[in-house]
């Protein structure tokens, strides 16, 4: 037990939840659905409905329907932490939190694409309390409401033994404060080449997957408590990733080679995984795997 200016810092807490809940599952012709509720018997209120609705249109259209609501108690870690550090000791009582969360996705013969809008009330998190370069980190709660919306969508084009596989995510967040943050855009892009050889005894596929978001404030990391925290100083990204492949089968041996974010040579050393870490510089890997039965 720490006794500090601020207050006591026990040394443990306890918790103890129970739950009772069921689940019902619905399945008629193309149509199937799955409803599951649970909640507490005890003070502490948790929650969670959970419903799942799917539609199969036939073998290549397919529809997917879900809707969420979520109530459950914070991690323990925002509660009650002890450190060496003075300054990393706390003993918190937050609210829990509450999510509501509504997805849908159409798995078609055209494209596939989904839809995400997602609520947060009473949102948690860890803000640096300092404005300068040192860190000095400590878990909040939003009281305020933060609404998340993305779109998604995929697409595969194909001419002869070329491939053309795209994704796309957009992404918007509706707050008052810069709480959670995520980058407006985020694409992926991979052109490659398949193919048979010497009378089918080889395939091959070779290409080149693109990678890009655009920027946005990504939470840094804070070693001491090995968590995430949210930042506003420093944008990361709105840089390019290269990457190219080689994958190969001859009977029953597979050989790959990559070579990871090739380009980093001539874009410049700003590209950042979180702010202070890098993101991996230019990298070669490479993997064989042989099948002793077939």
């Amino acid at each position: 037990i720490l006794i500090l200016d601020s207050g006591v810092v026990p040394s443990s807490i306890n918790d103890k939840f129970n739950t009772i809940g069921g689940q019902y599952e619905y399945t008629k012709n193309k149509l199937k659905g799955t409803l599951l509720y649970s909640n507490s018997i005890t003070n502490q209120s948790l929650s969670n409905f959970d419903a799942k609705l799917s539609y199969k249109l036939n073998e290549k259209n397919e529809f997917f329907f879900q809707y969420q609501n979520t109530n459950k108690a914070p991690n323990h870690i925002y509660n009650l932490h002890q450190s060496s550090y003075v300054s990393y000791n706390w003993y918190n009582s937050f609210k829990n939190e509450k999510i509501n969360n509504i997805e849908a996705t159409a798995k078609t013969q055209w494209l596939h694409a989904s839809l995400q809008i997602s609520s947060f009330n009473d949102y948690l998190y860890f803000s640096n309390d300092n404005s300068d370069e040192k860190q000095l980190i400590s878990p909040k709660q939003y009281d305020k409401t933060i609404n998340y919306l993305s779109v998604k969508v995929s697409k595969e084009f194909k001419f002869r033994n070329f491939s053309l596989d795209n994704t796309l995510l957009y992404q918007e967040v509706d707050q008052q404060e810069d709480v959670l943050n995520v980058p407006q855009i985020v694409t992926r892009n991979t052109l490659y080449y398949s193919n048979f050889f010497f009378k089918k005894a080889l395939f091959l596929q070779t290409g080149v997957t693109f990678n890009y978001f655009t920027k946005f404030y990504a939470n840094d990391y804070n070693p001491v408590i090995a968590e995430a925290f949210v930042q506003n100083q420093k944008k990361i990204g709105d840089f390019p990733m290269l990457d190219f492949f080689i994958n190969a089968r001859i009977r029953q041996t597979r050989i790959f080679i990559k070579a990871e974010h090739f380009n980093s040579g001539f874009t410049g050393n700003t590209f950042y995984n979180a702010p202070n870490y890098p993101y991996r510089d230019f990298m070669i890997r490479f993997g064989l795997i042989w099948n002793f039965f077939q």
